[in-house]
């Protein structure tokens, strides 16, 4: 290995890395698309990893000791790109399968290491010496079980990838990268010890590739393409965090306006019910009882009447926000309806409430409008006592009662006309 041009040896290891890295994530990106984007990533993979192992055996070739002036037969080398690159399209068509089986990803491992192999060899016998070959047969099994494992890890690697998100997925791609790019070079100069020419034989006159450019301009010109490549990958990358911001988002806003009310941003009567719902799961709720406090503007149709959309909007916007006003800091308020309200009051005979009760009961004096009076309905319900279900406790509250009760749970009882039916009161 002495012998070796070290930086051509260390070029053909980078181009490797580079190719392995990109091909890994462009081969993973291919099950989460369809269509024409699914082709694209299958194309671009597919001359990634096929160019990228073309170019580090070139390379590789290029670093090895000659006492003659190195050249290639053209159309026998194009051959050995072509077969690099559909070898690795297949392979990542393959695996990029939503599903796949044992056959499957067998199929894909010798399609890529039978592309290997046959882009090596042919690229080798490129060079058309004027005497033929002589192979080490030991070394040349070698070389050919290398290509298989090495494709098999690369694919399977590909696989794995698919389920790695953010940050997480370039550490372990470079890891990856890494270990493909080791297996690769060590297929090849395994395979460039298996193959060897008579000494004194000399390249054919009419070979058309000159070796001066299978060396570092080819592996300077594969880097930047590579580069590129990568910072597509990077773009994307960004872009795919981007998409999922934007997406968490518009869900998070979807759902607020899902339970929130548009005119006083207030939560609304799906809010107010899922919360009961919740509470009333708990597996401790008995432990934790709240009321549930009606507040309903008995003269809304009047209201409504004497005003147009954006003066009643703006005017119920006024009252809901005096309203949040008048309660204890932890009280749930929702609006339930266009002229109703619900507080859930937790610990509800906490003494903390007593000043918020003795302001709702002047609620009639406290909340109204410049343009006329507000006039308030109220009710109320508590948590076991007069019902333990959402419904129950709702309807139950709905009940108007005289301004001065609102607060006072002593005398509170379940209604039996109120029961819904087949429930048990006792329960």
């Amino acid at each position: 290995m002495t012998e070796y041009d070290l930086p051509l040896v260390i070029s053909s290891f980078l181009v490797a890395v580079l190719a392995a890295y990109a091909a890994l994530y462009f081969g993973a990106r291919l099950a989460g698309v369809a269509g024409g984007e699914r082709r694209l990533w299958l194309i671009s993979g597919a001359l990634l990893m096929g160019t990228g192992v073309w170019t580090m055996h070139f390379v590789g070739m290029r670093a090895m000791p000659m006492d003659v002036p190195m050249s290639f037969d053209t159309l026998m080398t194009v051959v050995s790109w072509f077969a690099a690159v559909l070898a690795s399209g297949v392979a990542l068509h393959i695996i990029g399968r939503q599903r796949l089986g044992f056959a499957l990803f067998t199929g894909a491992t010798l399609a890529m290491a039978g592309g290997i192999v046959v882009m090596h060899y042919l690229g080798m016998y490129a060079m058309r010496m004027s005497a033929p070959p002589e192979f080490t047969t030991g070394l040349l099994v070698l070389s050919i079980a290398i290509a298989v494992i090495a494709s098999g890890s690369a694919l399977a690697l590909c696989r794995k990838l698919q389920g790695v998100e953010g940050s997480s997925a370039m550490a372990v791609q470079l890891v990856a990268a890494l270990a493909m790019a080791a297996a690769i070079c060590g297929m090849h100069y395994t395979g460039m010890m298996a193959m060897t020419f008579p000494e004194g034989a000399v390249p054919a006159s009419d070979n058309g590739l000159r070796g001066d450019w299978m060396g570092i301009p080819l592996a300077v010109f594969c880097i930047a393409l590579l580069a590129v490549a990568l910072v597509v990958t990077m773009r994307d990358v960004r872009h795919r965090r981007e998409l999922a911001e934007r997406k968490v988002k518009e869900n998070r806003r979807v759902a607020e306006l899902a339970f929130v009310d548009p005119v006083t941003g207030l939560p609304n009567r799906s809010a107010i019910e899922q919360r009961l719902l919740d509470i009333l799961a708990r597996t401790d709720a008995r432990k934790n009882p709240f009321a549930l406090i009606y507040l309903d503007i008995a003269n809304y149709r009047e209201l409504s009447a004497n005003m147009g959309d954006e003066s009643l909007n703006s005017v119920v916007n006024e009252i809901s926000q005096s309203l949040r006003d008048q309660l204890s800091e932890d009280v749930f308020l929702a609006r339930y309806s266009g002229s109703s309200f619900f507080a859930l009051v937790p610990e509800h005979e906490s003494a903390h409430h007593a000043f918020m009760y003795k302001r709702l009961r002047q609620i009639d004096e406290r909340i109204g409008t410049a343009a006329m009076p507000v006039t308030w309905r109220a009710g109320q319900s508590a948590y076991p006592v007069t019902g333990n279900s959402t419904r129950k406790l709702i309807r139950a509250a709905m009940v108007p009662r005289d301004l001065e009760e609102i607060g006072r749970f002593a005398e509170m009882r379940s209604d039996p006309e109120l029961v819904l039916p087949g429930q048990n009161l006792s329960s």
